[in-house]
Parts: structure tokens; sequence; C-alpha cells
């Protein structure tokens, strides 16, 4: 029966422990304006390093463009139908146009990792000092997993040309217009960048308890059509070769994902134990 007691006087100091965390926590938040302060900032800094990677990218249009062409060049001259893998224009404005959204594009990854950063930065105020020191590796993950999108879809580009070029058949003879084939790249693109990071999104999901790694782990099946089912939509090119070299990846790191989320857990909760005990028995030491 003595036991009883210890045990309710350790869970109302463990209690107590919880609530000073927490006032902590509320005290080191921001008002609405200073969240709106913040933003700005941050979009001035990403704006910038938008802003430089792309004046960069103007300066070297040339080999940009080249190496977006490449992948039509790659394609049999038959599936060209027997034409360069040059590209037309049909206006006096659009060259210039052509390198300006050329440039845009190349800037948009090349200041990726600062873009990613300052949105990190943007949500680390509701996040604890522990989960704040992820900064350099989300930055690390979330920009290699946008480039390693980037590079797949480079990769699955000439898969996607043959099929859409030969889907007519020999009959319809391409003549392929610098914008229209460009806007077609740089979707590809980002669109594989961007989806590529949605499995850091269920990470930060799960560290924030609004997935389990027991619900990720039960919903295999669901993943996997939903993952086949996004790459169906939102691939421009909507053929099945590019369907299927963005969803067997994008499910892999769904894995990944759980594997890691479930570790990092598992060492929040034994830290935040020994914190608890620790403080339950430094209670106890200041009683006697």
């Amino acid at each position: 029966m003595a036991g009883a007691p210890k045990a309710s006087k350790l869970r109302t100091r463990r209690l107590a422990w919880l609530k000073r965390r927490r006032a902590r926590r509320a005290a080191d938040a921001m008002t609405l304006l200073e969240h709106l302060g913040e933003l700005r900032v941050r979009l001035i800094i990403s704006a910038v390093a938008f802003g430089l990677a792309s004046v960069v990218a103007f300066i070297y249009f040339e080999p940009i463009l080249s190496f977006l062409i490449h992948p039509l060049c790659e394609l049999p001259a038959s599936a060209r139908g027997g034409r360069p893998c040059d590209l037309n224009f049909f206006g006096i404005t659009e060259p210039f146009m052509v390198r300006l959204k050329v440039s845009a594009m190349a800037g948009l990854v090349g200041a990726s990792p600062v873009w990613l950063y300052e949105t990190w930065a943007f949500v680390v105020p509701g996040l604890t000092d522990r989960e704040r020191s992820y900064a350099l590796p989300f930055v690390l993950t979330s920009s290699s997993l946008f480039l390693i999108g980037a590079v797949f879809a480079y990769l699955t580009l000439p898969f996607g040309l043959r099929f859409l070029i030969g889907i007519g058949g020999p009959n319809l003879v391409p003549l392929l217009r610098a914008d229209s084939y460009l806007n077609f790249v740089g979707l590809m693109i980002l669109v594989f960048g961007v989806t590529f990071e949605l499995p850091l999104v269920l990470f930060f999901l799960g560290l924030a308890g609004v997935v389990s790694v027991q619900t990720l782990r039960k919903q295999r099946r669901l993943a996997v059509v939903v993952i086949f089912a996004l790459a169906a939509v939102v691939t421009p090119s909507q053929d099945p070769y590019t369907m299927t070299l963005m969803a067997v990846p994008l499910y892999l790191l769904y894995e990944a994902s759980i594997f890691v989320l479930a570790r990092v857990l598992r060492r929040r909760e034994a830290r935040e134990a020994a914190e608890a005990a620790a403080a339950a028995a430094g209670g106890e030491a200041s009683s006697v």
C-alpha cells in the first residue's frame, strides 16, 4: 500500500515536468505578425538565391539547352520523322522567352538547397530543440531527394518521348516547338523532384504525431495504389514507362521513411523516459 502514494507522487511530478516543458514551448511561440515578418524574410532570401542562380543559368544557356535537348537526340532518326533534334520557334521574341524559361528552370533547381533550408527554418519555431538539430540532415536529404527525382525525370525522358511521339503512327511527323518541348521537360523535372520529397513529408508528419509507424506499415497496400495513381496523374507524359519509373523508387522511399521514422521515434521515447525519470529522481532528492 505504501507504494501507491509513491507512484502517485511520481506521476504528479512527471505531469508537472511535462507542463513546464509545454510552458517553455509556449513562451517561445511567435505572434502572427512575427510569423508573417519571418515568412517575408524567408521568401526574400529564397528569391535572391533563385535570381542569382537564374542569372548564372542565363549566362550558360547554350550548354544547359544542349543538356535538355539530349534526350530528344537519343531517339533514332526514324522516331523523329527523319528530322534533326533541333527545336523550332515561330515568333520573333520566342528565343528570348525560351532563354528566360530555361534560366528560370535551372535557377529553381540550382537554388533548391537555399529555398528548402528556408522552408525548414520557417517551420523550426514549432519544433523542439532536439528536432531543430535536424536542420542540416533535412537540407541535405531534401536537396538530395529533389536532385534524385530530377535525375530520374531526365533518365525517363527518352522513354516518354519515344512513346508519345510514336503513338500517332508513321503518318504523323513531329515538328517540335522549343517552347512546348521545354515546358514538357521542365514540368517533368519539377514534378519528379517535388514528388520525391513525399517520403520526407511522411517522416516529419510522423515526428509531429500526425501519422504513426504502425499506420504506415498497415497501409502498405493502399500506399502502393496511391503511389501508382499519383504517378499516373502527375507525370506529364502519362506513359507506362515513366509512371513505373516514378512509382517504384517512390515506394522504396516510402519503406525507407518507415524504417528511419521508427528508429528516430524509439530514440526519442527512450530519451524522454530518461529525462522524466531524472526529473522525478531530482524531485525526490529535493524533497528529502
